[in-house]
This record gives C-alpha cells, structure tokens and sequence, in this order.
C-alpha cells in the first residue's frame, strides 16, 4: 500500500511539473503566434551604371553622345553601329584632338576613352552615310547605335581599367558578353 502510495504521489508531482513546463512554453508559443511587424515605404537601390544615348539625325548624319546618368558612379562607354548593306558609312570622332573614340577590330565597338564620370557626356562621335545612290529614300536612312557601358574597375595598383564581361544596357546587367557580332566600319 506504502508503495501505491508512493507511486500515486510520484505521478502526480510529475504531471504537475509537467503541466508547469507547458504552461511556461505555450505563453513563449503564443507570443510567438502572435506578435506581427508591419512596415511601410520604400528606397530605391541601385547598384552600376546608366548611361543614356542622345542621337540627333542632319544631312544622312548622325550625331551620337552617351550620357552617364548615374549619381555617383563613373563608367567607360562603347557603341557598335549597325546599318543595311551596300551604304557607304564613315565615322568621325566630333572631340577638339579627334582621337577620344577608337574602333577596335577584334569585336566591331567603337571605345571611349576616357572615363565618363557621373553626370557627364561624351565628345559628340558622327557616322554619316555618304556617296547616296541617286533614287536613295532619306527617310528611309536607318543607322542603328548600340550602346554599352560597365562601371570602372581600380586594379591592386589604382589603376582604372573596364572589364567589359559585365556590361549594363537599360538597367540589366549582362554578363559574360565579349562583343561579338556584327559590326561595320
């Protein structure tokens, strides 16, 4: 009888300690489930460059500058020209020395030197369609610009240099591009 006894008492502090230690984790539990964070409002981040092409169009010419729009960041700039067959184009760096803008035979891009710093434009860079057939539609004069730009890249040495696997076009960054296309010069 000692022994029931005994028993009895042990479940019962038992199932008191455990019914305690329930208690104690079903509060924690229920705040848990229902405690909530709203919140409110927004910020626009962006992370790399913008640049934006103005091109103005006078006698079969076109007059191409590449703005860097972004705040803060600065960025090299290269645009590739594209156009229908048979036309004659040349191209004509606008800069007073005349050599800010190079062509590179490997990918078809015409390169701006410089580094284009936030805010700022480059040298005005012409192509014009020249020695016209006589029945040649003007307003059918169709020169495409593709612009590129990727932000400036500092070596261990402080050295600026563009890698241009990592370009942006219209907010998208593009990765793993080495230019390859056509292009005409």
């Amino acid at each position: 009888m000692k022994k029931r006894k005994s028993c009895k008492k042990l479940a019962a502090v038992s199932a008191a300690a455990l019914l305690l230690t329930g208690t104690l984790k079903v509060e924690h539990a229920s705040a848990y489930f229902t405690t909530y964070v709203s919140a409110g409002g927004s910020q626009v981040v962006r992370l790399g460059s913008k640049t934006e092409i103005h091109e103005d169009v006078s006698d079969m010419t076109k007059h191409i500058s590449i703005q860097n729009t972004s705040q803060i960041y600065d960025c090299f700039v290269r645009v590739k020209v594209f156009y229908g067959g048979g036309l004659k184009i040349s191209y004509q760096d606008k800069s007073e020395s005349g050599n800010l803008w190079s062509y590179s035979q490997n990918d078809g891009y015409w390169y701006y030197k410089p580094i284009l710093s936030a805010g700022e434009s480059t040298e005005l860079f012409d192509i014009q369609i020249g020695d016209l057939p006589e029945d040649f539609d003007k307003e059918s004069f169709n020169v495409v610009v593709i612009q590129e730009c990727t932000p400036v890249v500092y070596d261990e040495d402080g050295n600026p240099s563009a890698d241009w696997n990592t370009v942006y076009t219209e907010y998208q960054k593009i990765a793993d591009r080495s230019g390859e296309g056509a292009g005409a010069k």
